[in-house]
């Protein structure tokens, strides 16, 4: 890997970005958890996909006759439940398992940076032992994030009622309305930074999850608004599929498209999340160093 001090990653945030992303495109055993969470949501996606048909609806459909209704087990309105159910899954395969396999890659690049002999085994093992500071840490910024999901719904539900058509009230409910989306995924950024180098602390350092927290903490004192920008700037890449996904009229257009759009979004994030977690790992070992 390029020395990251030749890099000069302290401040700039795309000598961070592209110093991380010289080491993915170099070592590209870094990304092999990524694609391993790109399996398992695509496994996911499939399984969902298929709910409604033998044999797996013997599971699924009493559950989706229950929750939604009996028409949803049939086209088009699968399609149109599928977003939903398979958000609902993404939710599990982050806490159990992306957050596992970030780890492991910060673990990867932090073998490599050191110069360590190439020991798979070891780095897997070394990481599964801290799995459940890991998961908590993933299940604490998923809390975080959804209490503000929880709180701008309440504006959300406040702007529906609103019956203008014009003028400064109507203003606000398409702004409200229309931007949930992106507020959304603004937020989820700054959550991101706001447990930035929790999950390197625990990989690297071997903390328990509040120490770790703290050591971010302290870390974020001089550099939060820094590490903010590392994980906005690769995010802008999934602006485009978010207006995709909010700008056609899918439901009258082939509900197929919905699903070709997730699948989409899949590969997307993924290799957002690779280079965001490669670009704060290359930020934090730097502050390490220099320590």
């Amino acid at each position: 890997m390029d020395n990251i001090e030749d890099q000069k990653p302290k401040r700039r945030v795309i000598g961070t970005i592209r110093a991380a992303v010289n080491t993915l495109m170099s070592h590209k055993e870094i990304l092999f958890p990524f694609t391993f969470v790109i399996f398992i949501q695509l496994l996911s996606l499939e399984i969902l996909y298929f709910a409604p048909r033998y044999p797996l609806n013997i599971f699924f459909a009493p559950i989706i006759r229950t929750l939604w209704s009996e028409a949803y087990l049939h086209y088009p309105l699968n399609f149109i439940l599928l977003p939903k159910l398979f958000q609902y899954a993404e939710m599990g395969i982050y806490i159990l398992i992306n957050s596992f396999c970030i780890a492991l890659s910060i673990a990867k690049l932090y073998a490599i940076v050191s110069d360590k002999k190439d020991q798979t085994k070891s780095i897997f093992r070394e990481t599964i032992s801290s799995y459940v500071h890991i998961a908590l840490a993933a299940i604490l910024s998923f809390l975080v994030v959804m209490l503000f999901f929880k709180f701008y719904g309440l504006f959300l539900n406040r702007a529906m009622k609103i019956q203008s058509t014009t003028g400064i009230f109507f203003v606000i409910k398409t702004l409200v309305i229309g931007g949930a989306p992106y507020c959304n995924l603004i937020f989820s950024v700054f959550v991101t930074a706001l447990f930035a180098y929790v999950v390197p602390i625990i990989v690297i350092e071997k903390k328990k999850v509040f120490t770790a927290i703290i050591q971010s903490f302290k870390i974020l004192k001089g550099s939060f608004w820094f590490s903010f920008w590392i994980a906005f700037v690769p995010t802008l890449l999934y602006v485009p599929v978010l207006l995709l996904r909010n700008s056609l009229n899918l439901e009258s257009l082939l509900p197929e498209l919905k699903v070709l759009v997730l699948v989409l979004s899949i590969f997307v994030i993924v290799f957002v999340d690779a280079i965001i977690y490669a670009s704060l790992a290359t930020y934090y070992l730097s502050v390490r160093e220099r320590k």
